[in-house]
């Protein structure tokens, strides 16, 4: 695996530990992950956790350790859970890609239109909040080039500066846009890992329906409908079916 996974993430990603405890937790988990004691370390990974504290380096040493104990599904779950504070962490997306080597089922993806997927990789070049800041950003800066152009007494400035406070008016309703379409596309996207060793899907949310087919633990899937304790469930490649709820863990 990538040289990277051997090694413990010790920068706090923004992360800033309110507490004395989490810090010593976080220090204990470091030096037991490095000590080969990883049991211990994801006792004191989690205990922050438990403490109501999250961050990406919590999430990515989890993921670090419970690789290093061959548990790929919860290994997966914890990088994803650290793509969600912070989507584009290359140490995350590569050590997660190791993982997901590891799996049994290897799930295709659909076709995707080229235009979409050219916007999409835009929108994911930052993160929501990113888009949102640089947003307001623009928005401020459209104010400053208004107000010169407002207060301006010469033609040729006023002509200038309205020109320039248009483009940033543009720019940030643009930047504005992207980051609202990732908070609405995220808020409805449930995510999930699959932690029962084998799980049938089925047509229909009963033990009576026919078995379409079944994929191993580890494999992400979108939950797309909730019925009692069953879940209509689609994986990459779009097919979809029925799985009960508590063979999954949900990533948000």
């Amino acid at each position: 695996m990538k040289k990277s996974i051997l090694f413990i993430y010790l920068g706090f990603c923004g992360f800033i530990f309110s507490q004395t405890n989490s810090e010593i937790n976080f220090n204990n988990g470091v030096n037991s992950y490095n000590d080969g004691n990883y049991n211990e370390a994801i006792n004191e990974f989690k205990t922050i956790i438990d403490n109501g504290e999250h961050s990406v380096a919590v999430y990515f040493n989890l993921g670090n350790t419970y690789y290093k104990l061959n548990d790929i599904a919860n290994s997966i779950y914890y990088y994803e859970k650290a793509l969600k504070l912070k989507q584009n962490d290359t140490d995350v997306l590569n050590n997660l890609a190791y993982s997901k080597n590891m799996l049994i089922d290897k799930v295709g993806v659909l076709p995707k239109n080229q235009v979409s997927e050219f916007f999409k990789s835009i929108s994911n070049y930052l993160d929501t909040q990113q888009w949102f800041i640089l947003g307001i950003i623009f928005e401020y800066l459209f104010l400053a080039a208004f107000l010169i152009y407002f207060f301006n007494s010469k033609s040729f400035l006023k002509k200038k500066y309205f020109t320039i406070s248009v483009i940033f008016f543009s720019v940030a309703i643009v930047f504005i846009f992207i980051g609202i379409n990732r908070f609405e596309n995220e808020k409805n996207i449930i995510s999930a890992i699959i932690f029962d060793n084998e799980i049938n899907f089925r047509t229909e949310p009963n033990f009576r329906s026919e078995v379409l087919f079944n994929l191993h633990k580890g494999t992400k899937v979108v939950l797309k409908e909730e019925l009692n304790e069953w879940g209509l469930v689609e994986i990459n490649d779009g097919n979809k079916g029925w799985i009960e709820l508590e063979s999954i863990k949900k990533i948000n």
